[in-house]
């Protein structure tokens, strides 16, 4: 999947028809790039023999990655990775929710003056999200895990970060069966 520059996956998951979602980030060249940016968030939808049933970008003036994707309960996709277009300066953790053709239905961001990233994403048993990723904004210094709650909507309902004055990043996170939340990273 791509086309001329480079093109990366980073997350799929195999949906509820029996096909495929894929997130990743899709590059443009430097000269000629479009008016979104050199780097945009890709979101590919295949069938079940992996042959790609349609494609969408999501993006501003500036670059954007996914790194993270899910189906979600009423059949369309949430994703998360990181914004320079847009949100409060450097990269910010950027959500998307799409409908079930990849339309997208809201975004959001978050983060601070500095460098933010969501990494792994997953809707929770209340219908919100927990998000992970890392963040040089918020914590004890250098970058800390960063670990976001939203609720249906995408809207914060809070944050907390792990760690200590050197570099720290959550990879990936599950919601556990007592409702709490398991973290891996670095």
């Amino acid at each position: 999947f791509g086309g001329a520059y480079n093109q990366s996956g980073s997350s799929v998951q195999q949906t509820t028809d029996g096909g495929y979602i894929i997130t990743g980030t899709r590059n443009y060249p430097f000269a000629n790039g479009p008016a979104n940016g050199l780097s945009d968030v890709y979101l590919i939808k295949t069938d079940a023999n992996g042959d790609s049933l349609w494609t969408k970008t999501f993006g501003g003036s500036v670059d954007e990655s996914g790194n993270s994707v899910q189906q979600t309960t009423d059949g369309g996709y949430i994703i998360t990775g990181m914004t320079a277009s847009f949100g409060n300066g450097d990269n910010d953790v950027y959500l998307i929710k799409t409908d079930v053709n990849g339309v997208s239905l809201w975004t959001k961001t978050f983060g601070g003056s500095l460098s933010d990233w969501g990494s792994s994403i997953q809707q929770t048993t209340d219908g919100g999200y927990i998000i992970t990723g890392n963040t040089a904004s918020f914590g004890n210094g250098g970058s800390d895990v960063y670990l976001i709650k939203t609720d249906a909507n995408g809207d914060s309902l809070w944050t907390k970060t792990f760690g200590g004055s050197d570099g720290e990043s959550g990879f990936s996170v599950q919601q556990t069966n007592d409702g709490g939340y398991i973290i891996t990273g670095v």
